[in-house]
């Protein structure tokens, strides 16, 4: 089963057709944020659950979704998280560990959202769960310590790596453009935007400590 959260941000409508399109709808959960039905509603998807304060669905958003069957969890709008991570919460109580779970439409304009999203794909690998936040254009997730992760070569993409919450140690890349080594990865600067595999694959992997966060880009 994947499990899919439609978040309230930029997302473009072909983007989502595809994504969902390209998946077996019967092995899909769909999880739609507040203002993320109304992408669903015109692309005819029927989401699985529908959870929000709705402070920015459109009106009868809520009404239209429950005449179709939606299920329909209303949130407090006084409250200690967004509507991504409630909605984040039950898709992680629900989902096997290697079941994975992707955040569509968490990008956008507002870039406070953007980065408490990155943080609620860290919350899902410190919980045991591999998130990826997606768009047209990337792909954000995070890594933990002793695990390898694998890049396919993709011509006219770039990949990217920023520590999360403190230095990532042991950090090694093979495969890549500008390639690592046992390197310890602090931040406050650029040295780890814009690498590029240049082998059939790349290989990200780090034995020491902290969290890495990966970004797959393209213009």
């Amino acid at each position: 089963m994947r499990y899919v959260i439609v978040a309230g941000g930029t997302i473009e409508l072909d983007f989502l057709q595809d994504f969902l399109s390209q998946r077996e709808r019967d092995r899909m959960y769909i999880i739609a944020c507040d203002k993320g039905y109304e992408a669903c509603e015109k692309l005819e998807v029927i989401p699985n659950l529908l959870i929000g304060d709705f402070d920015s669905a459109g009106e009868g958003a809520v009404e239209r979704a429950i005449a179709r069957g939606v299920k329909v969890k209303r949130l407090n709008p006084v409250k200690d998280d967004t509507d991504v991570e409630a909605a984040l919460v039950i898709a992680m109580d629900m989902a096997a560990s290697d079941e994975p779970i992707f955040i569509l439409g968490g990008t956008g304009t507002r870039l406070d959202h953007v980065l408490g999203n990155i943080a609620l794909v860290a919350m899902g690998i410190k919980n045991n769960h591999f998130v990826v936040m997606k768009d047209s254009h990337n792909s954000i997730y995070v890594i933990k310590p002793n695990t390898v992760h694998l890049v396919d070569k993709q011509p006219g993409s770039y990949v990217s790596i920023f520590p999360y919450m403190g230095k990532a140690t042991g950090v090694t890349m093979e495969g890549f453009k500008y390639p690592l080594k046992n390197a310890t990865i602090e931040g406050f600067n650029t040295l780890t935007v814009s690498n590029e595999v240049v082998a059939d694959e790349g290989k990200i992997f780090f034995e020491g400590e902290g969290y890495l966060i990966v970004m797959e880009t393209r213009d």
